[in-house]
């Protein structure tokens, strides 16, 4: 029998918002093309083209259009971790970069998304659904690499005007590599004490003035420091072509292909983190002789770019991506310190990702009067799949909960069981930022969205169903900025994000309690912000600070007499602190702090009250090197990450409350032995601190921070 629910919630909602938007953008597009008496033909478009990111720790700019205004004039928290930084820290992966920035924390997974992709908690909520690459939503379910990527932007707070659904926090941007017109060979071949070996390279070929080809490489294979068995397997090939490089058309083709073939790491019990019981060593694999994580990702992208005056840009992208992933995880989950007994489950699955997606930009700038604007407007087409289907369940085993030994399972089969989850979307958006005079900037953005989400299931009953939602989401920021001299400012903002029923996973529910029922509102948040940004040291030194207030809202709680309503609401509030850039010309710095509040404010009564999971009050990251002479540098790094909450519930009872704060600290060492070649050795965790990275929700597992270890690379450019 067949199921099929059809969403009726938005049927006379008020279309005003979504009205201003699309009309916006289909009357000034014109205006963009044609009025020539009010462009400043003068004025020249800053784009983030000519930025070097492997040469600053500070840029400008962000490589996002929707961003109009200099970083420092932009009323939002916006951090940018560069090529540089992440060279000097040999981060090579996206969660190794995202230590650079505080307020975000690690959690370890459930089931069978355990160790598949990037679990980031940031300012309080999950953020998996919130990354991109190139200004695009990138939902591969693997462990993403930073070779083919040139920096690391987070945004924090709301960004719904920016990409339509997502959550409060913010969202990961990915800038990608792209060829340039001059003639490189770069790349780093590394080994380090966990017998873990690495090799890029980075190939540009310059053919003529305005033509250019490139090539990225990368090949990792090896252990991770402190843990057994543990394996990380990974290739990627990433090429660019550009054509038209500096000229007033430009077109750029992308193609990134990665494979990864890891031996996971499910975990260890967190037996003894908490009480008098023995802990279990830290070093002891409770997988199966089975366990296996392949992935396979390809991209391709088309951009086209038009400067239709010298202040007027039009951009069209366009990207088709894949990613297939395959998994067997073993991990324990029940223990009995009685008994010395854990019991180890299988979680395994084959999922499939999509999308494929159009994004069309207008930015220019117009006098009008005494204002000066800056407009940024565009049109999105997106369509994406996720495809997931599981196996065959089998028994649990039981172990040694001290000493583990080998075991396995029977072939996989698959179950019958399926998921399949397509979500179409077509977004507008205006933004304009309007300097008015020299002192004040207002900036305002809203954008449209309507989707519709279909998921057709099979269930364990091998009955299929389908479900779908359709519907719209409007959203928008506004920012004053004051700014008391040219290199700094003052701002006041608000933005607002929404997130419907599967749009996280794209799995909707038919059980009426379910936050993924159709009939359930969209989620909706929105964060206040005050802030203050400055430019010192002839520009070179970045320094900023915020204050925000995000309050989430549509929760689905249980009331007292039983009943499933949307009244919750949760409340995250806190400060941010940072500096990036250079204080010399010898000595640079990325350091941040951030303390946050989280609670329940209105929910069921067990949890009312309580902190947010995974979401500790106080975290600060720091990197900073000093060059000695021109040869030979010198860097430090360290990481502090508060006591996290496990529990969500006066009536829960997890093996482990929380998750205790830790300090760990890295160092770093090079040499440049001539114009080619530069020697650099790195430590990690110098003093071996004892700590838990993440820990599941159940809090029954955990994984192990990594011991200390040292790598060993040579750079080499020509």
């Amino acid at each position: 029998m067949n199921k099929y629910i059809v969403n009726k919630k938005h049927k006379t909602a008020n279309y005003f918002g979504a009205s201003v938007v699309t009309a916006a953008v289909l009357l000034t597009t014109p205006i963009l093309l044609s009025a020539e008496s009010t462009v400043l033909d003068n004025v020249e478009v800053e784009t983030n083209q000519n930025i070097n990111y492997g040469e600053t720790y500070k840029v400008n700019k962000s490589s996002s259009s929707k961003v109009t205004q200099d970083l420092v004039d932009t009323p939002q928290t916006i951090q940018v971790i560069t090529k540089k930084v992440m060279e000097e820290q040999q981060a090579t992966t996206l969660v190794e970069a995202l230590r650079n920035t505080p307020g975000i924390t690690l959690n370890l997974g459930e089931n069978g998304n355990t160790n598949s992709k990037d679990n980031i908690n940031m300012r309080g909520f999950d953020a998996q659904g919130s990354i991109y690459k190139d200004g695009i939503r990138d939902l591969a379910n693997s462990s993403k690499d930073t070779f083919n990527t040139e920096a690391v932007e987070v945004t924090k707070g709301g960004v719904g005007a920016d990409n339509g659904r997502g959550v409060s926090s913010g969202y990961i941007n990915q800038v990608t590599k792209s060829a340039t017109n001059k003639d490189q060979v770069a790349g780093t071949v590394g080994y380090s004490t966990a017998e873990n070996a690495r090799l890029t390279a980075d190939l540009n070929k310059k053919l003529n003035e305005t033509t250019g080809v490139r090539l990225n490489v990368m090949k990792q294979d090896g252990e991770v420091a402190g843990r057994d068995e543990v394996e990380i397997d990974r290739a990627g090939i990433a090429g660019s072509i550009g054509f038209g490089i500096g000229t007033a058309t430009r077109t750029t083709i992308n193609y990134e292909h990665t494979e990864q073939d890891d031996v996971p790491d499910g975990g260890i019990p967190t037996v003894g983190l908490e009480g008098s019981a023995q802990k279990a060593d830290t070093s002891k694999f409770y997988g199966s002789v089975n366990d296996f994580e392949e992935a396979k990702t390809d991209a391709f992208t088309l951009k086209f770019e038009q400067d239709v005056s010298d202040n007027t840009i039009f951009t069209n992208t366009a990207r088709y991506a894949k990613t297939t992933q395959e998994m067997l995880l073993t991990s324990p989950s029940n223990f009995s310190t009685a008994t010395n007994t854990v019991t180890r489950s299988m979680h395994a699955r084959w999922q499939e990702n999509e999308i494929l997606t159009n994004q069309s930009n207008f930015t220019t700038e117009l006098q009008t009067g005494m204002l000066l604007h800056k407009i940024s407007t565009g049109i999105e087409l997106t369509k994406e799949n996720q495809l997931t289907k599981n196996y065959t369940a089998q028994t649990a085993q039981t172990s040694n909960l001290y000493n583990p030994t080998n075991i396995s399972w029977d072939d996989l089969t698959f179950s019958g069981q399926k998921s399949d989850g397509e979500t179409t979307t077509v977004g507008a958006y205006l933004f304009d930022s309007i300097n008015i005079g020299e002192k004040v900037i207002f900036t305002g953005g809203g954008r449209f969205d309507k989707y519709d989400t279909t998921n057709d299931i099979i269930s364990s009953t091998l009955v299929p169903s389908t479900i779908e939602d359709k519907g719209h989401l409007n959203s928008y920021k506004a920012g004053l900025v004051y700014k008391p001299v040219d290199n700094g400012s003052v701002y006041i903002s608000r933005a607002t994000t929404q997130l419907p029923p599967g749009g996280a996973n794209f799995t909707l529910s038919a059980t009426t309690t379910n936050a993924n029922n159709p009939d359930m509102e969209p989620q909706k948040s929105t964060t206040d912000e005050v802030g203050t940004k400055w430019d010192l040291l002839d520009n070179k030194l970045s320094l900023t600070t915020a204050l925000y207030k995000t309050v989430v809202e549509n929760e689905t709680m249980t009331e007292s007499d039983g009943s499933t309503s949307q009244n919750g609401e949760k409340e995250v509030k806190g400060i941010e602190i940072g500096a990036v850039g250079e204080i010399t010309d010898k000595w640079s710095v990325s350091t941040g702090f951030a303390k946050m509040n989280t609670e329940y404010t209105n929910s069921t009564s067990t949890n009312e009250g309580l902190s947010l999971r995974f979401s500790p009050e106080h975290t600060a990251t720091l990197w900073s090197t000093y060059k000695f002479t021109p040869i030979f540098n010198v860097g430090v790094g360290a990481r502090y990450i508060g006591t996290q909450t496990i529990a969500t519930s006066t009536t829960s009872t997890p093996p482990v409350s929380k998750i205790e704060d830790y300090t760990v600290y890295d160092a770093m060492a090079s040499y440049k032995f001539n114009k080619n070649l530069t020697y650099q050795l790195n430590v990690y965790n110098l003093t071996d601190e004892e700590y838990v990275s993440n820990v599941n929700n159940s809090g029954r597992r955990y994984t192990p921070g990594a011991s200390r270890s040292g790598l060993l690379s040579l750079a080499y450019k020509f």
